[in-house]
């Protein structure tokens, strides 16, 4: 737990908090570097502490005269690795890397004590300086969740520069076959789940947070008729939305003059809809609709038209998920000197 405000505080009630310096006995003084960490500043990623109890602004020194009343309110700060090579992937939940504390994936500032099995009273920093993705199936399937972590935990999701943490695309929808309509693009995902309240949010510059995007929709087929000759012409299909991974573009319909596929989309753009068939100009299927990118959402594919027929309508788009989710009634702090792609106040987390 936090250590008192006010009041006499002893060399165990600090070594408790910290760890002891000296096997079973503890010195103020140790607590002015680290136990194999190097020397204040020291660095996890992109995050930096200046002193065992804090970023910045700590109360306890690194050099000079060290006292009791300055470890007054003081925390254990440790830091969740979602920033080292090979610590991002797809669908991962930050409590659960604390739980499994595999080699090098909690660190403890200081390093003067294990990893405690309860992070209550502690400051927990997630820090997130890889790539981390999501899956295509759901909008409230998000990238990262937090998890639920032990009463007065202080907890902290640190985006570094080289952070991105971003939804699944929506892959396009399939263009028509013949003179049917064109299919919906698939739905986006989302970025962060916050499922422990309160949650501060912090993002530097470089750093993203991002909603998946909507694939486009699939375009609409079209027919002629006349009393000689029947023509037909089948849809382009959807682009891919943004994401991560990306949405694939949608197939083009069959049957008659086919058109063209949808292109992927990838991390940061929409993928473009592929033309519809064109049938000697009498029956003229409609174009896939683009995939959904940062302010963009993804479009409906357009509609058939035929001569002396009639064309079919264009696939919906897909839908885009949110930036960052939270289970309802949480509180959630951003401070954004990144970008923020997307809603940020959706519930629901998956």
């Amino acid at each position: 737990m936090a250590l008192q405000a006010s009041g006499q505080i002893s060399a165990s009630n600090i070594a408790n908090e910290f760890g002891y310096t000296n096997g079973s006995e503890t010195r103020l003084g140790s607590y002015r570097t680290t136990n194999g960490q190097g020397n204040f500043p020291v660095s996890f990623g992109a995050l930096q502490f200046a002193s065992i109890d804090a970023q910045s602004g700590g109360s306890v020194p690194t050099s000079g005269q060290i006292k009791f009343s300055d470890f007054y309110s003081t925390k254990l700060q440790q830091v969740v690795n979602f920033y080292g090579s090979g610590k991002g992937g797809n669908r991962l939940i930050a409590k659960d890397r604390y739980n499994a504390n595999a080699s090098g994936d909690v660190n403890v500032v200081g390093n003067y004590k294990i990893r405690p099995n309860n992070s209550s009273g502690t400051k927990v920093h997630i820090h997130v300086n890889q790539q981390i993705g999501s899956e295509k199936t759901r909008v409230a399937h998000c990238a990262l969740r937090t998890g639920s972590w032990d009463s007065s935990t202080t907890l902290q999701v640190d985006v570094g520069g080289s952070g991105r943490i971003g939804g699944a695309g929506g892959d396009g929808g399939r263009g028509s076959s013949n003179s049917g309509n064109g299919f919906a693009g698939g739905n986006g995902s989302s970025g962060l789940g916050v499922q422990y309240s309160p949650t501060a949010v912090n993002i530097v510059s470089g750093g993203v947070i991002t909603a998946g995007f909507g694939g486009g929709g699939g375009g609409g087929g079209a027919y002629d008729y006349d009393k000689n000759s029947s023509r037909t012409a089948s849809g382009g299909g959807g682009g891919g939305g943004a994401g991560i991974p990306a949405g694939s573009g949608g197939t083009e319909g069959s049957g008659g003059t086919e058109g063209g596929p949808g292109s992927a989309g990838s991390v940061s753009e929409g993928g473009g809809g592929g033309n519809g068939g064109n049938n000697a100009g009498e029956a003229v299927a409609g174009g896939g609709g683009t995939g959904g990118e940062g302010s963009d959402p993804a479009d409906n594919g357009s509609g058939g038209s035929g001569g002396e027929g009639s064309g079919a309508s264009g696939g919906s788009a897909g839908s885009p998920g949110a930036a960052i989710r939270r289970n309802s009634g949480f509180t959630v702090n951003v401070t954004n000197n990144g970008s923020i792609n997307g809603v940020q106040n959706a519930t629901t987390v998956l």
